[in-house]
């Protein structure tokens, strides 16, 4: 047994060609960099918190740190102090809030990209370069690390690393120094698409990856075409109480029923030749020889002696108009009896398409569709819906719609992917791919 180990890195989407991250391709995802106000905010509400997490300690040893501050601080007369029990008390509550309230903030903001004012005000932290979470050592540790060792120059030191930094970003979206310590970007989940949303992340990176041509599906005609050789634009499926809607006879019916005989009782006339050229069956104009003249009659008989002229010989019969009939279809692979196309799910299921089928989580038939088959698909991630597609045969062949779900439909032919509108029927072809949620299936035959 032969093991192959794949060493490559996995590829990473959205970087440029000196594998930088690119902020165009991140704005075609969706995503929107955090405003520069909610970020101060979420900065002050984490504030806020770490000091009232520590209003014990302080309280308790402020008037202490004021007496050494002065030099007024007596040792003898601190350690005698009837409340230094509480003191100490209150001062190691405070340190291990502060701890934890710390170790909490790492953690959420490593692995969810979120800590308590960011999560108030609608902000979440992704990697950079992957748009991924941030991971806890470099995404966490190193920024905190970093805003901390700005306090080394009182005030000065974080104004300028935490406050202005962002200012100078050349990006222009709001990125520090630690931003560019920690390889981090924070984006507004609110205004845009919130990149912990595996499923929509997914659907936005293969719209981008995929280009998709936007068709508008036409409203349907009712009308029958003026030309006998023109495609019907809507043909029904059954009669209705009025009539059949929008039927016309083809080319290829009309010359059947030209080149058949015409029987007792019947009149059938046939058409001039046409002079114009191109057409995708033109009738070609054979002679045929023209009869010898029959003899002239003998003059009859006059009282006066008169010359007689010789009637003029019969006119010749008009060509005869040669019809072109369509060379018969090479034979094709007998199908089973009653199946109008079979379909290949990407397991390897092969259904055979008879009437109505319905694909989905868990599909239904509607209200009125009568008896139809239902192929349930398993879809772990839920990008397909309960009743995604439904493919219906018809008299002109096979036609899937989209029956309104989430994640939405596409055909692939050609290589170019077109997005089913909801509730509009797209003609199959043996060939096309249907991609529905995260689940294809290929038109084998049709």
């Amino acid at each position: 047994m032969i093991w192959e180990i794949d060493d490559h890195a996995p590829e990473v989407e959205g970087l440029d060609a000196h594998g930088r991250p690119d902020p165009a391709y991140a704005e075609a995802l969706g995503l929107r960099t955090a405003g520069r106000g909610p970020r101060v905010l979420a900065a002050l509400i984490e504030w806020a918190v770490a000091v009232l997490v520590a209003l014990p300690a302080i309280v308790a040893l402020t008037p202490v740190l004021a007496q050494v501050v002065a030099g007024q601080f007596d040792a003898e007369k601190f350690f005698a102090r009837g409340d230094l029990v509480w003191l100490i008390v209150a001062a190691a509550v405070s340190q291990g809030l502060m701890i934890a309230y710390i170790v909490v903030q790492l953690v959420l903001h490593g692995r969810k990209g979120v800590t308590l004012g960011k999560a108030i005000c609608g902000i979440r932290s992704v990697n950079v370069r992957t748009l991924e979470r941030p991971g806890f050592w470099r995404g966490a540790v190193v920024r905190f690390l970093v805003a901390y060792a700005s306090l080394i120059v009182p005030v000065i030191g974080p104004v300028l690393v935490i406050m202005l930094s962002p200012l100078f970003d050349i990006e222009r979206r709001g990125r520090g120094w630690l931003d560019l310590a920690a390889a981090t970007w924070f984006v507004d989940v609110r205004g845009g698409l919130n990149p912990y949303d595996a499923k929509r992340m997914r659907i936005a990176r293969k719209r981008v990856k995929t280009p998709v041509h936007e068709e508008k599906a036409p409203l349907p005609s009712l009308a029958t075409p003026v030309h006998r050789d023109a495609p019907a634009e809507y043909v029904p499926s059954a009669r209705l109480s009025g009539g059949v809607i929008g039927a016309h006879r083809s080319a290829a019916a009309a010359a059947t029923e030209q080149a058949e005989p015409s029987g007792a009782g019947s009149m059938v006339s046939a058409a001039p030749p046409s002079l114009a050229t191109g057409a995708p069956a033109p009738a070609t104009f054979s002679p045929a020889p023209a009869p010898a003249p029959a003899p002239a009659p003998a003059p009859a008989p006059v009282a006066a002696p008169a010359p007689v002229a010789a009637p003029a010989p019969p006119a010749a019969e008009p060509p005869a108009l040669a019809v072109p009939v369509p060379a018969p279809a090479a034979p094709a692979a007998p199908a089973p009896a009653g199946v109008r196309a079979i379909l290949v799910l990407d397991t390897g299921e092969r259904i055979e398409v008879r009437g109505t089928t319905l694909f989905g989580r868990s599909p239904s038939a509607a209200a009125g569709e009568g008896e139809a088959l239902l192929v349930p698909v398993i879809d772990d991630t839920r990008s397909v819906s309960k009743t995604h597609i439904a493919v219906m045969p018809a008299r002109r062949g096979v036609f899937v719609v989209d029956r309104a779900s989430t994640n939405g439909s596409a055909i692939i032919r050609g290589g170019a992917e077109t997005v089913l509108p909801a509730g509009h029927p797209a003609e199959l072809k043996t060939g096309d791919t249907v991609r529905f949620g995260d689940r294809s299936l290929q038109v084998e035959w049709a």
